[in-house]
């Protein structure tokens, strides 16, 4: 299998910095999932299995199986600070690359505290193939709702206490895990599964739909908080396995997307 660090044939992508070829692609919105017409969500669909087609998305699972990347909390300062702007850069490098696999192919989000269950045309979407580090393929398995702890999925008002946050660092623990479970841990757990387990996480597609809503949660958080920064330096702030410094993932429109302006009066 030819994975994508090695696939140099892919035009117009550096593996040591995707970030910055977004510059070269068109700018593109990440729709929410529930507004997509037919054809977007059969393009997601296409993308998602020709990136499993050509290694591309199996080298990104091994990516996130691989904590020395440091891109969660789990008790580590450094982990707190990183997980916004890693998971930013993981999310936009693959579709970077997938992007050119299939054209204007793009994560969409899941607005899960609206949407409170599984999108409905992603229900029968666990496709094969995805292989872990283990070279052993990762079977995609779900069970809503299933794990005692976490019976429901975030609420609104759940996502207007985060928010309210005014510093980077708590509004960050805040949305990542905090009391035990914030909004992006409290999905993965009611997800159940393959989404429960760090190491597998990503092979579910709804992880990229889960961690785009994350992306666009901190987004918005941005505008109104300016100068609040993740408090990074040296080799701390570059986003491994890439290039990417912290910095440089600050700005959604300068990595080449962005998201819907009226969501509906949706969260």
């Amino acid at each position: 299998m030819l994975l994508f660090a090695d696939n140099l044939a892919m035009p117009g992508l550096d593996p040591k910095g995707f970030a910055a070829a977004a510059a070269a692609m068109p700018p593109y919105v990440r729709k929410n999932q529930a507004d997509l017409a037919k054809e977007e969500q059969e393009r997601f669909k296409r993308g998602v299995l020709k990136g499993i087609q050509s290694g591309v998305y199996s080298q990104f699972v091994g990516y996130h199986a691989d904590m020395s990347h440091q891109m969660h909390s789990m008790g580590n300062p450094i982990g707190t600070q990183r997980f916004l702007p890693w998971h930013r850069d993981y999310l936009v490098t693959l579709e970077l690359a997938l992007r050119i696999l299939e054209p204007d192919f793009y994560f969409p989000t899941w607005h899960w505290t609206t949407d409170q269950a599984i999108p409905a045309w992603l229900n029968a979407f666990t496709p094969d193939g995805v292989i872990g580090l283990n070279n052993q393929p990762i079977p995609i398995t779900r069970n809503p709702g299933g794990d005692p702890r976490v019976k429901t999925l975030p609420s609104t008002a759940d996502i207007k206490r985060v928010v309210q946050h005014p510093t980077y660092t708590a509004f960050t623990l805040a949305l990542e895990g905090a009391r035990p479970f914030g909004a992006h841990n409290q999905v993965h757990v009611w997800v159940g599964g393959t989404m429960s387990d760090l190491e597998t996480a990503p092979a579910d597609p709804l992880f990229w739909l889960h961690h785009a809503e994350i992306d666009r949660l901190w987004n918005q958080w941005q505008q109104p908080h300016a100068d609040q920064h993740p408090d990074l330096t040296g080799s701390d702030s570059i986003m491994d396995p890439w290039q990417d410094k912290a910095d440089d993932l600050e700005n959604t429109t300068k990595l080449g997307y962005s998201y819907p302006r009226n969501n509906g009066g949706r969260q």
